[in-house]
């Protein structure tokens, strides 16, 4: 069973609030306000804007943490997305990249060369030629259902 770490938080003059969560998720907490460039308190107290109750305090910061990573990881806001797709495709390399899945991974190195590689825990880097001798770089993530990345080299 995961410890419960108790913090107490000064949420207005003189009323404080006693906030209990597992490690990870104040470890989540943290990770959220370092990435808006905040303190775990003052990250907390925008969260519990208008709540009352201890129980609901701690429940509205966990909720607030799950969802923050959730965007922050798995479900990135689409604007970001277009903007980042819109400068993937202005960058010569990452014109000729893109994510796939396990199963086109699979497929693409059963008919690519592979010449080598290096595993960096969570994710192997493989280099070497597809199926039509082009130079390219496959990064293959060691997360279960998550996404690979291919790169391609550009063609002249």
């Amino acid at each position: 069973m995961p410890s419960i770490v108790q913090r107490t938080l000064t949420i207005t003059t003189g009323k404080r609030a006693s906030i209990k969560l597992d490690q990870p998720t104040w470890q989540a907490v943290e990770f959220l306000a370092r990435e808006r460039g905040q303190t775990w308190q003052e990250w907390c107290k925008q969260v519990l804007v208008g709540v009352s109750g201890d129980d609901n305090m701690t429940a509205s910061v966990r909720e607030a943490a799950m969802a923050g990573l959730l965007g922050a990881t798995i479900m990135p806001d689409l604007q970001d997305r277009a903007e980042q797709l819109a400068l993937q495709e202005n960058h010569a390399l990452m014109r000729n990249a893109a994510p796939i899945d396990d199963k086109l991974l699979n497929s693409t190195l059963k008919h690519a060369k592979v010449q080598g590689g290096s595993d960096f825990g969570g994710f192997e880097v493989l280099f070497g030629f597809d199926e039509h001798g082009t130079d390219c770089i496959w990064i293959k993530n060691r997360i279960a259902g998550g996404l690979h990345f291919a790169i391609q080299a550009p063609l002249n």
